[in-house]
């Protein structure tokens, strides 16, 4: 019996050394948890966007601690949209992780093209990034990304939320001071409502040849700059006003309500508002918004906190040093509108562990902070904590405000549609081909009709 014990335990030695072409794999794997996935390679579609590309550069760290290869697509919003939705229908594992903004999360539960990520935070074996800590992560921003009915289906990528952008050299020149309270009785100063907003942006729009802060404009200067293309960049930002506004989708019933004044009268504010905006508002996004923020021709805009570091960029931007941050104008309510984007697994990825693995290093506070650095806002508590971004990174505080009160979007399945709607009949306002009241008027329908099988709603 001895001699038998010893032959067996003679031969699983022999195959756990010479398995895999004769390398002591399994003891290497024990020894080195985060080597497992040595090899393989992992697809992954994102934004293409500053943020992207900050992440990008880390890439050699994490594939040099691994082993595993990352290929990344990049694409612009709606391309990445479309190119995830093709995936999704085509089923052929084209992707093994993706980035997507969390509103489109029901859709992706509803329809099964994304997979719950807690098998992955139950299994320990998984668990191979040790400065991962899933409680650091901030509850409310990995809701929004991630949980939908109770699971959980992804976690936070880059987030964004939107705040107030002013020319602070303009706001705190002395001349300037002066004509305004002159003009409108009251001091010059971050606005607290949309009242002082439009005055602010009547005040600064200017023509070429008057005076700004003492010096002779060799160009036209104004206001403000605005969205209102037919893209999701509009829907956004007129959204802000909504609510702010004291408007919304739907009441606590779950029933619909975007017939309202409050919607009516928030989009008559936006249509108004771009007379003291540079020609052009209805061919431009948040792109456009920010190349004017860079370009100093503007005094002030409502715009994704992501959009930041494009001002401050030396290279890029003629800005840098002269703009303040703040919170959004408040009517009825205060607002911030969260736009951030989740990472999900989706159900036909071909490597889902190792993207977990990616996620735990993506999501540790090393890398988080180094992100933050280079213009990415990251979900965890301690990093947004950290006292050395508040002091050296211009637009850290007034962006940890934001998120601390930030409004989400319905992340029902029928968003997209929703969306795709909104787009059409506001940028239609916006341009003049119809009014605000009839543009909502539409909205009403149109929502009635994709809603009709959903109303209440009772998940948003």
């Amino acid at each position: 019996m001895k001699k038998v014990l010893i032959f067996l335990l003679v031969f699983l030695t022999m195959v756990t050394l010479y398995a895999g072409g004769g390398k002591e794999q399994s003891l290497s794997v024990s020894d080195s948890p985060v080597k497992q996935f040595d090899g393989t390679t992992i697809y992954l579609i994102m934004e293409q966007s500053a943020p992207t590309e900050a992440l990008e550069k880390l890439f050699p760290q994490f594939e040099e601690l691994t082993g595993i290869e990352i290929v990344l697509e990049k694409a612009p919003y709606d391309d990445v949209v479309q190119k995830e939705t093709l995936a999704f229908v085509s089923q052929r594992g084209a992707y093994d992780l993706i980035a997507a903004p969390y509103e489109f999360l029901g859709n992706m539960v509803t329809n099964n093209y994304i997979q719950s990520i807690e098998p992955f935070l139950e299994n320990e074996a998984l668990h191979v990034i040790p400065s991962f800590n899933k409680d650091d992560l901030i509850p409310g921003l990995w809701n929004a990304c991630g949980e939908w009915e109770g699971n959980l289906y992804g976690t936070p990528s880059n987030l964004c939320v939107m705040f107030y952008g002013f020319r602070k050299d303009l706001m705190g020149n002395t001349a300037e001071k002066a004509a305004f309270e002159s003009k409108y009785g009251y001091p010059l100063a971050e606005p607290t409502n949309w009242k002082e907003y439009r005055d602010i942006a009547e005040f600064f729009t200017r023509k070429k040849g008057d005076m700004l802060a003492g010096e002779v404009l060799e160009n036209n200067f104004y206001g403000v700059s605005m969205s209102g293309k037919r893209h999701p960049a509009t829907v956004f930002e007129w959204m802000n006003y909504m609510w702010s506004f004291g408007g919304g989708f739907f009441d606590d019933d779950g029933e619909l309500i975007i017939n309202s004044k409050e919607n009516i009268d928030a989009l008559e504010y936006y249509v108004n508002l771009t007379e003291f905006a540079p020609p052009g508002v209805s061919s431009k996004t948040w792109d456009e918004q920010t190349t004017e923020l860079q370009q100093g021709i503007v005094a002030q805009a409502v715009f994704f906190n992501d959009c930041a570091p494009s001002v401050e960029d030396p290279d890029s931007s003629l800005m840098v040093g002269k703009m303040g941050y703040g919170a959004i104008p408040a009517e009825k309510a205060e607002v911030a509108h969260f736009g951030g984007w989740g990472f999900y697994i989706p159900t036909d990825a071909k490597n889902p562990e190792a993207s977990w693995v990616f996620l735990q290093w993506f999501l540790s506070k090393e890398i988080q902070k180094t992100l933050a650095e280079q213009g990415f806002f990251p979900g965890l508590a301690s990093v947004y904590d950290d006292a050395e971004l508040e002091s050296t990174i211009p637009y850290w505080s007034a962006s940890k405000a934001a998120f601390e009160i930030c409004s989400q979007r319905p992340r029902i399945p029928e968003w997209n549609s929703m969306s795709e709607v909104m787009q059409l009949e506001i940028s239609k306002a916006i341009s003049g081909e119809i009014t605000a009241s009839e543009a909502i008027k539409n909205l009403e329908i149109e929502f009635n009709d994709i809603l009709k099988n959903s109303l209440p709603v009772t998940y948003q």
